[in-house]
């Protein structure tokens, strides 16, 4: 009887939030100072269920990025951010190309995402004030090049809002150093008028905080920035792979260095930056890169991977660590190289690892405990002693509303070679089965690797339609062709893709607007200094 009253109130629950989800929308731009949406890479390394926010109400105030899902996700579909009007489902055909824009010497990094602010949610898609920005691991010194861009009109194109192409908002050499480059994904305050990010020296690493100026610079000709706090918080390594992270309610940031080391900076958005006293910063693991950190707001623990296959656990009050070992220590590429995937409500994290002694592997553990719940394997991975890394994975729509309807998606190898495949594994309650629900040869070439899976819900394709996009490095149309972007629906739904030369890097989804060219992705070419917008309406 008790489960039945449950199971009630569950329901009565998520049926009023979906209610009101348009005051929530409200409330997101009512606060002091604006609210917009932020899409960067942290976006889905929160992750959560609808029963679980039963129990954890208080999540919803608490992390923006849990709010932005659940009324992306289950909020009422409506005609301006809410909405693609007139398109239905993949059925193979190729994507349409919005446009293209050459970034001049600059380049993204494999694991970094460009990141993609809105400037008004509720509203209709604003050409003038939403942009996407891209930080360019290339040093700025070299006759005016940029390493910071942000473009505006982004809804550009053929029956687009915003004219014929996009337009520089501002482009900056943020150089500081000699060599400086920005190696790793930028974050972006909820107002979107500033941007923290990482400046990668040859020997130290720069936390720096800009408030940009629309109109400042061009991608050849950059700006030096005039409103820029900077913070040298390694002053013996770099950073190279440990994006920075933000509780936006404690204004607070957490990053590492490539020595190891993980810090915690106080003051982002609303002060000045300053590095956090005792604890820390706390010695993770001694001479080993790490991952981004992922906060799990609701216990007080940064969840961190690190190069030598361990994935850590740092309390953020007393700065207590444990670990948990999930690649092979020695093996060849061990590393937990993508950020973890943390569900705060059902208390479990998840890695992907290329070795951990027998196969490339999805582990899913205890967040409070670090115990291993659960062991998925992905294909043969480096074990074969082939330097490859295993990259993002990406939780369905359906996981949100109840892990036990959901699957856990990503890429790995076959069985016996390194060609790439993909996976997906189903759950009981909330782990992780251990046996495929499905798995495919995605080409047959050994020399194409995976990148980072991103999963997008429209509720207005199809009836309802979840997106995973991902890409390839190379062969995707047979041997010696070029790298790709790839979405694809259902496990046996038709692959969609289009030619990005060296794969894409990371990808950040904003809208499902009704407006024209308004729901997009966002990412850069690897290998041809390119950024790209893709809409979803290309998937026809």
């Amino acid at each position: 009887m008790k489960s039945e009253h449950l199971f009630g109130a569950m329901a009565a629950w998520c049926m009023g939030l979906l209610f009101l989800a348009p005051i929530l929308w409200a409330q997101e731009s009512a606060v002091a100072g604006h609210v917009g949406m932020v899409q960067d890479w942290s976006e889905h390394n929160v992750a959560f269920s609808l029963d679980g926010l039963v129990r954890f109400p208080e999540l919803l105030d608490k992390e923006p990025r849990i709010r932005h899902q659940v009324l992306q996700r289950f909020g009422t579909p409506q005609s301006n951010h809410l909405q693609d009007a007139g398109v239905s489902a993949n059925n193979g055909t190729t994507f349409q190309r919005d446009w293209n824009v050459a970034l001049g010497k600059g380049r993204i990094a494999p694991n970094m995402y460009p990141a993609k602010f809105s400037f008004d949610p509720g509203a209709a898609p604003s050409c003038a004030n939403d942009y996407v920005v891209f930080g360019l691991a290339t040093a700025g010194a070299t006759a005016g090049q940029a390493n910071l861009v942000a473009f505006n009109n982004l809804y550009a194109g053929t029956g687009g809002l915003c004219g014929a192409a996009p337009t520089v908002m501002f482009a900056y050499n943020i150089t500081t150093g000699t060599g400086g480059k920005i190696s790793t994904s930028p974050i972006l305050s909820q107002d979107g008028k500033k941007i923290a990010f990482v400046e990668s020296l040859g020997t130290s690493a720069v936390f720096h905080v800009l408030t940009w100026t629309a109109g400042q610079g061009g991608i050849t000709t950059a700006a030096t920035p005039t409103a820029m706090t900077s913070l040298t918080y390694s002053t013996v390594n770099t950073d190279t792979t440990s994006s920075p992270w933000i509780d936006y309610g404690a204004d607070v940031a957490y990053v590492g260095a490539d020595h190891g080391v993980l810090y915690k900076i106080t003051g982002v958005f609303k002060g000045t930056p300053t590095l956090a006293g005792s604890p820390w910063p706390i010695t993770v693991t001694s001479s080993f890169r790490l991952s981004a950190p992922v906060l799990d707001s609701r216990l007080g623990l940064v969840m961190v991977g690190s190069r030598n296959g361990n994935l850590y656990q740092i309390n953020t009050t007393t700065g207590a660590i444990a670990s948990l070992i999930v690649g092979s220590h020695g093996g060849t590429n061990p590393g937990i190289i993508a950020a973890p995937i943390v569900d705060v409500t059902n208390g479990t994290t998840f890695v992907v690892s290329a070795n951990d002694g027998v196969s490339a592997v999805i582990v899913e553990a205890d967040t409070a405990t670090l115990t291993q719940l659960s062991k998925a394997r992905i294909g043969l991975g480096a074990h074969s002693f082939t330097a490859l890394s295993i990259f993002q994975p990406a939780l369905s729509n359906d996981y949100y509303t109840n892990p036990s309807t959901g699957v856990i998606r990503a890429c790995g190898t076959g069985s016996a070679d390194t060609t790439p495949w993909q996976y997906s594994f189903g759950f009981t309650g909330r782990t992780m089965k251990t046996t495929p629900a499905f798995s495919q040869q995605l080409v047959t070439s050994t020399a194409a690797t995976c990148t980072n899976w991103t999963e997008f819900f429209n509720p207005n394709i199809g009836g309802g339609t979840d997106f995973f996009f991902f890409g390839l490095t190379q062969d995707c149309t047979g041997t010696g062709t070029s790298g790709c972007v790839i979405a694809r629906t259902t496990d046996a739904a038709p692959i969609v893709e289009a030619a990005v030369t060296g794969g894409p890097s990371g990808i950040v989804i904003d809208n499902y607007s009704t407006a024209g060219q308004a729901s997009s992705l966002y990412l850069s070419a690897a290998k041809a200094n390119t950024a790209y917008k893709f809409t979803q309406n290309g998937l026809q």
